[in-house]
């Protein structure tokens, strides 16, 4: 009995310290509500880098798991000219428990200001939002949003917490990616003012 006691300690005090581990000090600040099984997310990041970098970075749907956490796959499977379907795969889950999520989404592009998806097969019961791209005095602002409804259970009590930690994160590669390559930019930007 007491041995199962210490294990159920064990577990709870993992469950607080996966709780309390805050996102990376670079990630976005993330907003998360939940409402009859809906989670919805929306992020505002302030990026130091012009609009049509950021628009390169949200867009390139072939690359988007080299920098993005937690996603292990990203590629386009529509033939040019027809709408634009990606297809993404990842996980996500807390402590123990993990979920594999597999989607096929629909893009709707409006370069270099708007990217709208939607989930039309795979294992979210409704997966939709869109990336804005706005333009400020020291660069752009980096604005996400989405309404998601997941397939598999998540608990309730933990489950916002944990969904902001983890799309923090996925924001916040998006983020350093965009900055990588705006920083990749500058040098060339200099050399060619200079002649």
């Amino acid at each position: 009995m007491q041995a199962l006691r210490r294990l159920l300690q064990s577990v709870l005090l993992l469950w607080l310290a996966a709780l309390s581990v805050p996102a990376a000090a670079a990630d976005p600040e993330v907003s998360v509500a939940s409402r009859e099984g809906r989670f919805f997310v929306s992020s505002s990041t302030p990026v130091a880098a012009s609009a049509e970098i950021a628009w390169r970075v949200i867009s390139d749907y072939d690359r988007l798991a080299e920098f993005v956490p937690d996603l292990r796959i990203s590629r386009v499977i529509s033939a040019p000219g027809k709408p634009l379907l990606v297809e993404q795969g990842g996980e996500a889950g807390f402590l123990v428990f993990r979920f594999s999520i597999n989607v096929v989404l629909e893009i709707t592009e409006a370069a270099p200001q708007r990217l709208e998806f939607r989930a039309i097969r795979g294992n979210m019961r409704s997966m939709r939002g869109e990336w804005r791209i706005g333009k400020t005095v020291s660069g752009i602002l980096l604005e996400y949003s989405a309404e998601l409804e997941p397939s598999f259970w998540v608990p309730p009590l933990i489950g916002p917490a944990v969904m902001r930690r983890d799309i923090a994160a996925q924001i916040g590669g998006v983020v350093r990616e965009i900055e990588r390559r705006q920083a990749a930019l500058a040098p060339s930007s200099d050399m060619s003012q200079e002649k």
